[in-house]
């Protein structure tokens, strides 16, 4: 069922048009109201309601499986993408001589972990060069040789919301034997992801944006085969069979046979879990595709007043369809997102594209608020 404007469920001031959901997402209602039942829990830690955050921290795991169709066993708690790239980067072997595969220009926290893997192993990194027209996709599968050891990859670009074909790339790495790492944090929740299409090894996404999550709170897709790896940290909860520390030191017992042995430290955070519950079941509520579907439709509106104004931007073939970066042929005037932010209009600018990200809480009628104060200060 089509979604309508959903900006009931957030607490945006009337006239205030924000389109930087890429960089952080407002929370919503619901899981404010969460994290304050968080907050008093924390203020009276000796309450029994404590005892509900390993079942929150269960619903998260699954709600989280089932945006990408895995099992709470596949899943685990990290602060970060740059957390989660660590770990996978940690239990990968890139063989001597090989190199890791990245697009040109990838957000950091996909980026170094492999560069510092790459040295240890005798390797590379490989920066794909985007093609005409926005193309990633062929770019990287021209590549993709015997030569690569490791690819990572988001599903789109961060700067303007170029497209990578996942399901094109994980096939020809299934076909070779090649790993697949995959930043989902700015696509995950916004569009659909279908594990059974991009069987990655690892999957990881930051909380605070699309997932509509707090700070300091992601999630990370680990494979079955990968199980028996390495955490980042040891502790105790990472761990089963371990002695009680009611009645003992608490020290013993092995790292749990799933995913969860990969847990960040204080996983079970008071004030997070409940938060990140309300946030992913709401989005499963809506699904992932009904967003895609309203979302692309303020995205095309995006492209097409700015095609008309004579700024550039990934074609609707070769973009993911919930945001989308502008470029034009002279520089951004400097201080140009604060100045429309005075009028009501967020954006941002990344890697010199104006990024227009919008959310359920936006509307037609916010699009023409965009362009109208970006008329005013172009003019």
């Amino acid at each position: 069922m089509p979604l309508s404007c959903q900006r009931d469920k957030f607490d945006l001031p009337e006239g205030l048009a924000y389109f930087n959901t890429a960089s952080q997402s407002p929370c919503l209602r619901s899981s404010f109201e969460a994290g304050e039942r968080g907050m008093r829990r924390k203020l009276h830690p000796w309450a029994p309601e404590r005892a509900n955050l390993a079942t929150e921290m269960e619903q998260c795991r699954a709600l989280f499986g089932g945006l990408i169709g895995a099992s709470a066993d596949n899943v685990a708690f990290c602060f970060s993408t740059s957390y989660g790239i660590a770990t996978a980067a940690a239990n990968l072997r890139l063989e001597p001589g090989k190199d890791v595969l990245m697009l040109g220009g990838q957000f950091p926290s996909n980026v170094y972990a492999w560069i510092r893997l790459a040295r240890i192993a005798g390797g590379d990194v490989r920066l794909v060069r985007r093609g005409e027209d926005f193309d990633w996709t062929g770019p990287v599968l021209e590549s993709l040789d015997d030569g690569v050891g490791i690819v990572a990859l988001p599903n789109c670009h961060w700067s303007d919301g170029a497209l990578v074909d996942l399901e094109a790339v994980s096939a020809e790495c299934r076909r070779r034997g090649i790993p697949l790492v995959v930043d989902a944090t700015q696509s995950l929740a916004a569009r659909p992801f279908e594990l059974d299409k991009v069987p990655a090894d690892f999957i990881v996404a930051s909380g605070y944006k699309w997932l509509l999550c707090p700070d300091t709170m992601g999630f990370m897709y680990v494979a079955p085969k990968h199980h028996k790896g390495m955490p980042l940290e040891l502790n105790q909860q990472a761990r089963t069979g371990a002695p009680s520390m009611e009645s003992g030191d608490g020290i013993g017992g092995e790292l749990k046979p799933s995913a969860r042995r990969f847990d960040m430290g204080a996983a079970d955070s008071m004030v997070h879990m409940p938060m990140s519950v309300k946030a992913l079941e709401q989005i499963a509520e809506w699904t992932p595709t009904a967003i895609h579907a309203y979302l692309t439709g303020l995205v095309d509106a995006v492209a097409e007043r700015a095609a008309e104004r004579g700024l550039k931007h990934p074609p609707k073939d070769r973009r993911i369809g919930h945001f989308i970066g502008l470029y034009r042929e002279t520089p951004w005037p400097e201080g140009l997102a604060e100045k429309m932010a005075a009028r009501g209009a967020h954006i941002c600018f990344r890697n010199n594209a104006l990024r227009v990200s919008p959310y359920l809480f936006n509307d037609m009628g916010d699009v023409e608020k965009l362009f109208s104060a970006l008329d005013a200060e172009l003019a």
